[in-house]
């Protein structure tokens, strides 16, 4: 009677699809969580850098301006979720010393103070560099397998067309 049993055949499929579907589940839904967090974090330091690029091409800036700018990086990272975005542009310029001074900033979308230090030589005395602060909360598509998780990415560009870019034509708006 046992041989007979361990010769039987029926039913082992089922048996293996029993055991193998929630696993092959699992992982596709790990993958799919995996290639979403990594877009997302790809979008936001592709935002940040490209929001930094846009700042550096002008010579002078202005608040509307900024706010297109900051529109341009809410369109790079659809299609997620841009509510929980916020971007930080400075300028930081360096005096004859080459020490680093905070020109002007603009948090109009809720981004957090830049680091002077941060910029720390990335200038040259007398010039400048654009530091852009942005972060971005991912929220997990699938909340039950992982938590949501803050992207914090800074990029840095020099002015292209002059050493320090004005802001509403003031260079300075610290003094």
């Amino acid at each position: 009677m046992i041989r007979k049993l361990l010769r039987c055949r029926r039913g082992v499929a089922a048996v293996e699809a029993a055991l193998s579907i929630p696993i092959l589940i699992t992982m596709f839904v790990g993958m799919v969580e995996l290639t979403a967090y990594i877009e997302a974090h790809r979008k936001a330091l592709t935002a940040a850098q490209t929001v930094a690029d846009l700042v550096a091409q002008e010579s002078s800036i202005s608040d509307a301006t900024l706010a297109d700018i900051r529109l341009a990086a809410d369109a790079i990272m659809n299609p997620l979720a841009t509510d929980t975005v916020s971007v930080t542009i400075a300028s930081v310029g360096f005096d004859e010393q080459g020490d680093s001074d905070l020109l002007w900033e603009d948090k109009e979308a809720g981004g957090s103070s830049v680091s002077i230090t941060d910029a720390d030589g990335l200038g040259s005395p007398n010039e400048s560099v654009i530091v852009v602060k942005m972060s971005y909360e991912y929220n997990s598509p699938f909340g039950f397998m992982f938590e949501s998780e803050s992207f914090e990415n800074d990029a840095f560009a020099r002015p292209r067309i002059t050493r320090r870019i004005a802001l509403n034509g003031q260079v300075d708006h610290t003094s």
